[in-house]
């Protein structure tokens, strides 16, 4: 039986140069679960990007997760189209895909361990099985983490925005980074020296 709790989408129009291009990013649960954002201009699907979750939505709380995921994606895909465009045709976006988001760009940083999205409520998004690693290990750090993001003062304005920067919650081990919409858990491998990636995750921030 499909499950009834379906996460919000999203949809917005992205301007580059005099090209307008349509965004639509919503949740699907078959033939497998998985956030999709689909680019279009004058009606043409120029290019899909899919992020595969381990799961169907069966809860409240994994559709409130979901829906962050869906956020993220979509202001993330937005960014890319604004800074880098698209290409034309459906041809060449497979022979260029769009650059990385700052999630995998942080990932992908020999430093790093692992990097959980985290929502403006201080609560970490994604499934059980991985949120729920992290919870054994640094339990202290998941409760105070509400507290904890108040290092980033609230900006005024619509929605809640922060201040942009990179905080150590633990030496060596554990970062929060913010670029005013969009938060990171950073786990970093041990004993990794805070000098050592700071600059590298900052310009990805600012990027």
């Amino acid at each position: 039986m499909t499950s009834p709790l379906i996460p919000s989408g999203r949809t917005s129009l992205v301007a580059r140069g005099d090209i307008d291009y349509q965004l639509q990013t919503e949740y699907a649960a078959r033939p497998h679960p998985r956030v999709t954002t689909t680019i279009f201009s004058k009606g043409t699907v120029l290019h899909k990007i899919e992020r595969s979750l381990p799961q169907p939505v069966e809860t409240v709380d994994e559709m409130h997760q979901v829906e962050e995921i869906i956020k993220t994606q979509h202001l993330e895909v937005a960014r890319i189209i604004r800074d880098h465009g698209v290409p034309a045709s459906p041809e060449k976006v497979a022979e260029k895909p769009p650059p990385m988001t700052r999630f995998e760009q942080i990932r992908a940083l020999a430093a790093v361990e692992r990097v959980y999205l985290v929502t403006a409520e201080g609560k970490l998004v994604g499934d059980a099985a991985v949120t729920g690693e992290f919870k054994k290990m640094f339990k202290p750090v998941l409760r105070e983490l509400p507290e904890i993001l108040t290092v980033f003062a609230e900006l005024p304005g619509p929605g809640t925005r922060r201040e942009e920067g990179l905080y150590e919650i633990e030496p060596g081990r554990i970062l929060l980074a913010s670029t005013g919409i969009e938060f990171y858990l950073i786990l970093l491998k041990p004993d990794t020296p805070f000098d050592r990636v700071a600059d590298k995750i900052k310009a990805i921030l600012r990027a």
